[in-house]
C-alpha cells in the first residue's frame, strides 16, 4: 500500500487492507483499502468523491471548482458529496456511502472536508486524491486515467 501526503498525488492500492487515516505531525495521512467494486449504478464511469463540511473554507474555494467539472464531465463521471458538517449530516452520508460500496472510505476520511478522490468503480480503488485543489486541470487529467482504467 502506498500512502499519499499532501495533495494531488496518486496512492496506488496493490493489496486488500482495512482503510485507514492516520495523523503524524499534525499532518493527515489518507489511505484506502482496495474495496472492491462498487455498486452497480456507479460503474461504467469515474466516480469522483467529494469529502464537504458547510464550516470548511477550503470545502468554499474548491466548490466552484468542482461545479465547473460537474458541468463539464456530465455524463462522463458520477459526482458524490459527502456532508460531513454535522451527526446529523455524517449518519445521512454514512448510509449512502455503504449502499455504493464506499463505507471505508467515507470512514478513513470523514474528518478530512475539502478531501477529493476520483475513484475507479470497477475496483473501488483510488486513482487520485487531492486536497484543498482548485487546480481543475489536474482533476480532468485523473479523470481521463480513471476512464483508461473502466474496461468498456
Amino acid at each position: 500500500m502506498a500512502v499519499t501526503l499532501g495533495a494531488a498525488m496518486p496512492h496506488p492500492i496493490t493489496a486488500p487492507l482495512a482503510a485507514l487515516a492516520l495523523t503524524f505531525g499534525g499532518t493527515h495521512l489518507f489511505a484506502q483499502a482496495r474495496a472492491g467494486a462498487l455498486a452497480p449504478s456507479l460503474q461504467g464511469k469515474p466516480v469522483v468523491v467529494d469529502i464537504y463540511a458547510s464550516w470548511c473554507s477550503k470545502c468554499q474555494t474548491i466548490g466552484p471548482t468542482l461545479s465547473s467539472l460537474r458541468q463539464q464531465k456530465a455524463g462522463k463521471a458520477t459526482f458524490l458529496k459527502f456532508d460531513v458538517s454535522n451527526a446529523s449530516q455524517l449518519e445521512k452520508s454514512r448510509v449512502t456511502a455503504r449502499a455504493l460500496g464506499l463505507g471505508p472510505f467515507l470512514e478513513a476520511n470523514r474528518s478530512q472536508p475539502s478531501l477529493v478522490a476520483v475513484i475507479n468503480p470497477a475496483t473501488g480503488a483510488s486513482v487520485q486524491t487531492f486536497r484543498a485543489s482548485t487546480d481543475e486541470r489536474a482533476y480532468i487529467a485523473a479523470i481521463k486515467k480513471a476512464q483508461s482504467m473502466i474496461k468498456p
